[in-house]
């Protein structure tokens, strides 16, 4: 967990009692416990004095995989899903201004909104950016910065993943409720979360994913691709939500989606035909 996420950690905690709410070993005197070894949680969604309804997202695999070539690079291009598996919803905040700038682009600082089970707010600041998105031949959205990334990783004799190789360039999501994938009794039958805003004037921006539902990018969409340019062998093609760790959730271990893949291509596909592990 990063510097940041502890640090937010801690103060949630103590807005609902002391450091022990944030899973801190104490002793009677208000010192650590001496000689323990444990790590201590620091995940203020497994906090029972907070009660957090925190949102896990997930990755589905790449799917839909075509082969296209763009000039010298081959990409590799694939549906993408991030899906909220959580006990409550992605919910994120920015407040827009004109002096929000970070090399040339329009960004404005996001902070995260977790309910407790009374279905009170809990704020974490500095939860990554928000800022105002090109795409080619549809404008401009207010979408959430580094909310995942595409990766593609070498592989050890047994199938597991060795060594990172290549990033795409797909960054950035709207966060918004397209389509209920799960049926969760805590999963709303109607959207919550509307398509991103193109309202450059907009001073409040809110994005989210509730319970159940997923933000869905197809293969043809703007940057959602990788480069598998000059490359032979077995890979893992993963797709990866909150690569920064910027977002608290419920769990931090389960943000992949991954596909194992043969290159060069065969026919314009990358099925693993001799490849080791899970497919």
């Amino acid at each position: 967990m990063s510097v940041r996420r502890l640090l937010v950690s801690l103060l949630a905690a103590l807005a609902v009692g002391g450091l022990a709410a944030a899973g801190v070993g104490l002793s009677p005197a208000g010192g650590q416990v001496a000689g323990t070894e444990e790590v201590p949680d620091i995940n203020p969604c497994h906090d029972p004095n907070l009660a957090l309804k925190c949102p896990d997202l997930r990755m589905a695999p790449p799917a839909d995989l075509r082969v296209q070539k763009a000039g010298k690079v081959l990409r590799l291009l694939a549906t993408n899903h991030i899906v909220n598996v959580g006990a409550g919803a992605l919910e994120l905040r920015a407040e827009h201004t004109n002096k929000a700038t970070r090399n040339g682009y329009r960004f404005a600082t996001a902070y995260q909104v977790v309910r407790n089970r009374r279905g009170a707010p809990v704020y974490f600041p500095e939860a990554g950016s928000v800022y105002w998105k090109a795409i080619p031949g549809q404008g401009h959205y207010w979408k959430y910065w580094r909310a995942a990334r595409f990766e593609l990783w070498t592989l050890h004799a047994d199938g597991s993943r060795a060594r990172m190789i290549r990033t795409g360039p797909k960054l950035s999501y709207c966060f918004r409720d397209l389509r209920r994938v799960r049926t969760f009794a805590r999963s709303p039958r109607h959207r919550v979360f509307p398509a991103c805003s193109q309202s450059f004037g907009r001073k409040e921006l809110r994005l989210g994913v509730s319970p159940g539902w997923a933000d869905i990018y197809p293969s043809t969409y703007h940057e959602n691709w990788i480069s598998i340019t000059g490359l032979k062998g077995c890979f893992a093609f993963v797709h990866r939500a909150d690569p920064l760790d910027d977002i608290v959730e419920g769990r931090e271990d389960d943000n992949i989606g991954q596909r194992t893949i043969q290159l060069p291509p065969r026919h314009g596909r990358v099925a693993p035909r001799h490849c080791p592990g899970p497919r």
